[in-house]
């Protein structure tokens, strides 16, 4: 199976990073070689193993000089997370972390890891009500370049599947100041979520027959590529499940739901201005 070439420089763009945005993604599994693996040939790009204090190995994604997310395996990981199985981790930038954890308890969220600091910044995990979890994250002055890379292979979009949209919009208002309106799409109707009026994920109706295995709310990311049908194609061939098939989303692109082969949840997005005129 050949590999995705990286993004050239002029194919990504980058937006800074403000309070309330999504900074990062971290990717749990019992197999992230696996996962390094089939990203890798999935979106291009390289990957360095970086050892941990407690003797995990995290393993980051890069595409030339910019990082994409971080794999790493469930096992030193906090029971809470261990509990759901393979799953992305979003991690949200935040002014103050300590602040906006006491904020998130205040409203009944766990602490999965209080804060504490890194080489990077300091950063706390919470567990929402409704039983999401959320990294929040305060970068050290410097140590980070203070953007998001868009283009083919980055993330691009966050969406919280919950069983109570307007609660979980009331909650993230309250940690992290986002604002929320309601979008009709047509046949159904979203609620998308704004850091400082740029929107930043939509918060969608858990389904009655939702046969996720982690049945409470929980983030779900969207990877950008170029081409749904090839990266669609190649997912499957790479051995990712996937659970139905490529489906519109009105004046935004096209999707494509996929397990990757560590069973962890991430949806392909091929926005409309990437797509071949008459698609």
């Amino acid at each position: 199976m050949s590999t995705s070439p990286a993004p050239s420089a002029s194919d990504v763009m980058t937006v800074p990073v403000h309070h309330g945005m999504f900074c990062w993604f971290e990717h749990h599994s019992a197999s992230p070689e696996r996962a390094v693996e089939y990203w890798t040939a999935l979106v291009g790009g390289e990957h360095a193993a970086v050892p941990l204090p407690c003797g995990n190995t995290m393993h980051l994604m890069n595409a030339g000089q910019h990082h994409r997310w971080s794999l790493r395996a469930l096992a030193g990981c906090p029971a809470l997370l261990i509990e759901r199985g393979p799953h992305w981790l979003p991690f949200v930038a935040v002014d103050d972390t300590d602040a906006a954890h006491a904020r998130a308890l205040e409203l009944g969220a766990r602490s999965v890891a209080a804060p504490h600091d890194n080489g990077m910044g300091r950063g706390a995990i919470i567990e929402d009500p409704l039983g999401a979890a959320l990294g929040l994250f305060t970068a050290a002055p410097g140590a980070t370049d203070g953007v998001n890379p868009h283009g083919h292979g980055f993330m691009c979009w966050c969406e919280l599947v919950t069983p109570d949209p307007k609660a979980s919009a009331a909650f993230l208002a309250h940690v992290l100041g986002w604002t929320s309106t309601e979008q009709d799409m047509g046949a159904f109707t979203v609620t998308i979520a704004s850091a400082n009026g740029h929107p930043v994920a939509s918060l969608w109706m858990q389904c009655a027959d939702d046969a996720h295995p982690w049945k409470r709310a929980r983030w779900y990311p969207y990877v950008q590529v170029n081409a749904i049908e090839p990266a669609a194609a190649q997912a499957k061939a790479l051995g990712a499940t996937l659970p139905c098939d490529i489906m519109p989303i009105p004046g935004v692109g096209r999707w494509q739901p996929t397990y990757d082969p560590t069973g962890c949840e991430t949806a392909l997005l091929e926005p409309s201005h990437c797509a071949p005129k008459g698609s």
